[in-house]
């Protein structure tokens, strides 16, 4: 927990005094107000691979936002519900920590996201908390020998469906910056 304030639209409703909400983000208010969070999935139709985000994290549980790449969008929104739920129940994610409660047993390592990052692909939550930063995290998911994006070795659909957004954006190269 920190003492960062929250400005998002459920603690900062727009000027005079009602949100002007869109469908979207009343969608996502009343999951956060009923759920804790929201879970946003993202088809890749134009990206090399579909993601999942979350909205709310920090507005309930003062737990950086949680994001992951490269898997269906169904079962990247069942990560991020499974990291949710993990969180709300004591375990936070902390940068560089390894887990294996989110993902079906199989071990993810969390690295927090670069700002940088934020407008490419988490729009819905910027509108949300109406301005960044709020902190992101990503999980990285192993391919089917236990190796990561950044290992020698790695399964090739493992590397490019995985965005290293801990990255600066001018720093990096690839698919994902040129979306």
């Amino acid at each position: 927990m920190t003492d960062r304030p929250c400005h998002c639209l459920l603690c900062h409703p727009a000027e005079g005094g009602d949100a002007a909400w869109d469908e979207r983000d009343g969608r996502i208010a009343r999951d956060v107000t009923a759920h804790d969070w929201h879970a946003m999935g993202v088809l890749g139709d134009d990206a090399p691979a579909d993601w999942g985000y979350s909205i709310g994290l920090w507005h309930t549980l003062r737990s950086p936002e949680v994001s992951v790449f490269g898997l269906p969008a169904r079962t990247a929104l069942h990560v991020v519900n499974a990291a949710g739920t993990a969180v709300r129940d004591g375990a936070p994610l902390a940068r560089d920590q390894r887990r294996a409660d989110v993902l079906d047993g199989r071990e993810v390592i969390v690295r927090s996201v670069h700002s940088s990052w934020y407008r490419d692909f988490f729009g819905a939550g910027i509108d949300f908390y109406q301005r960044p930063p709020m902190p992101v995290t990503q999980l990285f998911w192993p391919d089917k020998t236990g190796r990561f994006p950044w290992d020698d070795g790695v399964d090739e659909y493992c590397r490019a469906s995985q965005p290293l957004l801990w990255v600066p954006k001018k720093e990096s190269d690839g698919p994902w910056t040129e979306l």
